[in-house]
């Protein structure tokens, strides 16, 4: 009789799906992120709004740097993260182009630090939110600091868009009580409405 595996801690999943997205081909990356943007661009959540938040992608995430010249071009407000002093702490910061991104904390690209108009996260349309594994029932996996579940939690009426490849997609994603829960997910495959 087969034994039942426990179910992954957060460690564990992050572990692999971390080397799932990391091992995929640069060209098979190119092609999943134009086929997200073709359909962000195409949804109507994201046509109507007037401002988004992108998180600023790392080499191995999905990408976002075109949408954010997207955004841009629309005449949408858009804001990336800007990470505050204190561990696990973030805010919300204007930016008019992708020069007015940085290097900054971890490496992570941010909003110049003599240029920053802080929002309350309540005045943002859309949330489009990283992450290393989500599930069907709209649970994330982060990189365990908690930004982004100490964001929302002061931002009651953002749209929380999940941007991920299939592959990052679980059964089951490890969660807290703590842990915000997406609204949607967009992936490659299509778009996740969550109940």
């Amino acid at each position: 009789m087969e034994r039942a595996m426990p179910p992954k801690t957060k460690q564990e999943l992050r572990c692999e799906i971390l080397k799932i997205r990391r091992a995929a081909a640069p060209a098979q990356r190119e092609n999943w992120n134009r086929r997200i943007a073709e359909l962000l661009e195409g949804w109507s959540i994201y046509q109507q709004c007037q401002s988004v938040m992108f998180y600023v992608a790392m080499p191995d995430e999905t990408a976002t740097a075109g949408l954010i010249e997207d955004a841009l071009h629309r005449g949408k407000q858009v804001y990336a993260p800007l990470l505050g002093n204190k561990y696990g702490e973030m805010s919300a910061a204007a930016i008019k182009s992708p020069q007015d991104l940085v290097s900054g904390k971890y490496g992570l690209m941010m909003p110049k630090p003599d240029s920053q108009v802080l929002v309350d996260g309540d005045s943002i349309d859309l949330v489009v939110v990283p992450g290393v594994a989500f599930d069907r029932a709209g649970n994330r996996l982060g990189m365990g600091a908690g930004y982004y579940d100490r964001f929302f939690s002061r931002t009651r009426h953002s749209v929380r868009l999940g941007l991920a490849w299939e592959c990052q997609v679980v059964a089951e994603a490890p969660c807290e009580p703590h842990d915000i829960r997406m609204q949607y997910l967009l992936t490659e495959a299509g778009l996740i409405i969550y109940g």
